[in-house]
């Protein structure tokens, strides 16, 4: 028995959900034939967010944190020039954090505290605090001069806001 390429896309389709449930429910979105590099791609969380506000500053988060990492690993390797685009990122987008947290935007599935809502000018405060040192830190590495008070600085902004404003993982203390 021969199966079109079709068949054998429903065939994976069918094994893969099968396996799915197998291993407790792991989410799979199978791509159509010829869609993609694989036959199936896991679900993220991004994926279950809602569209809109939620969905984008989570987004928006993720691009901060790989940033951050980028601006870590420049710093750790003392290359002083190379914290300025990540740091330059980071300003970009710490202007836009505010602005992605209107009221009502909220979700179970989100980390953001209702606290954000009750403490706003703090919420405000803060996201405005690291946009500035964010700029202040990248115009200080163009300038090849001491940047890791203001790293640190950056860092410390993101860390207070987080623990604020942000539930923790289920993993983190």
């Amino acid at each position: 028995m021969s199966l079109t390429r079709y068949g054998r896309w429903i065939v994976a389709v069918a094994v893969l959900g099968a396996v799915s449930l197998h291993l407790g429910g792991v989410h799979v979105a199978p791509t159509r034939p010829g869609g993609g590099p694989g036959l199936a791609s896991a679900r993220t969380h991004e994926d279950e967010l809602p569209a809109g506000p939620i969905r984008e500053r989570h987004e928006l988060m993720e691009e901060m944190g790989k940033q951050a990492k980028l601006l870590n690993g420049k710093l750790k390797a003392g290359d002083t020039a190379g914290v300025a685009p990540p740091a330059e990122a980071m300003a970009r987008l710490a202007a836009r954090i505010a602005g992605l947290f209107p009221p009502g935007s909220t979700d179970p599935r989100s980390r953001a505290k209702p606290e954000i809502w009750q403490k706003r000018d703090e919420f405000k405060t803060l996201a405005s605090e690291l946009e500035t040192s964010a700029a202040a830190l990248a115009v200080a590495a163009k300038a090849k001069a001491d940047v890791q008070a203001l790293a640190a600085k950056v860092m410390r902004t993101c860390k207070t806001c987080h623990d604020t404003f942000r539930t923790p993982k289920k993993n983190e203390p």
